[in-house]
């Protein structure tokens, strides 16, 4: 068997090819190291029409700086719910090279009480993130009035 083989494309099967490339030097993305600087950030990309409409679940990717380099809906419910997969979160977040992530959800009811189901998925995304090597940082609940954030009451 030689090294110099060379694989040729097969025509039945298609060929994945992942590129990243920003427009803008990483200096210049937000740095998320606090949870105010994560409510920042997530009030800047968060379609505020939908904020006491309906629930959703977005994740920030940061890289090795705590830099955001960009983030994702995952999901969009109804007025109390919706569905997360986790391995939605973290293909994105490996396809973007992600180091750590933070994930956020909103609560239209105004409530900012974690529930049951969100410490949950929150020990879920965090178990799946330390198989991956990529670190969840927070999880922020948003409300049109306020935040709460699981790292600072000491869910994480």
């Amino acid at each position: 068997m030689s090294d110099n083989t060379t694989i040729e494309p097969s025509p039945s099967l298609a060929e994945v090819k992942l590129s990243y490339k920003s427009k803008k030097p990483t200096g210049s993305f937000p740095q998320v190291t606090s949870p105010d600087e994560a409510e920042q950030v997530l009030r800047q990309v968060w379609n505020n029409d939908h904020i006491q409409l309906r629930e959703e679940f977005v994740v920030l990717l940061l890289n090795n700086n705590k830099h955001c380099i960009g983030w994702s809906k995952i999901s969009s419910g109804g007025t109390t719910a919706t569905i997360v997969d986790p391995s939605a979160i973290f293909q994105v977040a490996l396809l973007a090279n992600a180091t750590s992530i933070v994930v956020a959800h909103n609560h239209p009811s105004g409530n900012l009480d974690p529930s049951k189901a969100d410490k949950t998925l929150t020990q879920r995304i965090k178990k799946s993130g330390d198989m991956l090597g990529i670190t969840l940082e927070d999880h922020i609940i948003l409300t049109a009035d306020g935040y709460v954030s699981f790292r600072a009451k000491g869910l994480l």
